[in-house]
């Protein structure tokens, strides 16, 4: 389709995707997708995967399954090429919800904010993660997970530089930015803990763990020796009597 762009818009019309609102090997169009559109929905948008239970565990489709708003899943290899060429459909831009622009409407929860979580708390993510990551920031997408990891705006996402990385040895890909979840259990924790002692070694310990579990889960993380082994000292850790 990108070599005839001469048909190009009457191919859109034959492309089928399976998609959060749909049964597993049910198929839809973009055209029956924007039908189904929220009121107020802007954008229509796409998840890429190897399968589709790859694409379901991935902890930025929550914001969307909590508020039944339905992603388009890409699971074909050719889509990741395809559907990124393909800048909007009856005026509503494509966008992937690995991308760290995604507009959301849902507020921080209450009894989170500047005061109770300082932002030297993410500062410290920061300081930690300074080789991994492009940047730390406050999420709004999250609902059960942690963390999650998203990229730029004009960034790949993970299944299309994936596909960059095979092509090209030479291809660097990109650092992705951390959306903390404020409102987790286990963030709040790690808060209170980097009140008391920023200097806490466990802390950084579980910053880390915190980074190569959202690697872990975007299919990334190439070693998992480390991984494992600090999972081992964390358990110690917290096992002691």
């Amino acid at each position: 389709m990108n070599s005839d762009l001469a048909n190009k818009n009457k191919l859109i019309e034959l492309l089928r995707f399976e998609s959060s609102a749909t049964e597993k090997g049910k198929f839809t169009a973009f055209k029956e997708y924007v039908a189904r559109m929220k009121n107020g929905q802007k954008e229509i948008y796409y998840a890429a995967g190897d399968q589709r239970e790859a694409i379901e565990r991935n902890p930025n489709l929550e914001y969307f399954r909590k508020y039944g708003v339905e992603v388009l899943f890409l699971t074909d290899p050719v889509d990741v090429f395809v559907v990124p060429s393909i800048p909007e459909y009856d005026q509503k831009p494509l966008k992937s919800i690995d991308k760290a622009d995604i507009e959301v409407t849902e507020e921080p929860p209450a009894g989170i904010s500047k005061e109770n979580v300082p932002y030297a708390f993410l500062g410290t993510f920061k300081e930690v993660l300074a080789d991994k990551v492009e940047d730390v920031i406050a999420s709004k997408r999250l609902v059960d997970s942690p963390v999650t990891l998203v990229v730029w705006k004009k960034g790949l996402d993970v299944r299309t530089e994936r596909m960059m990385k095979m092509l090209s040895k030479k291809y660097p890909g990109s650092r992705k930015i951390m959306e903390v979840n404020l409102a987790h259990p286990l963030i709040k924790n790690l808060a209170e803990l980097h009140q008391k002692n920023i200097h806490d070694p466990i802390l950084k310990q579980c910053i880390l763990q915190l980074y190569e579990g959202a690697v872990l889960l975007e299919g990334s993380l190439t070693d998992p020796t480390e991984f494992v082994s600090r999972m081992a000292e964390i358990m110690e850790k917290a096992t002691q009597a």
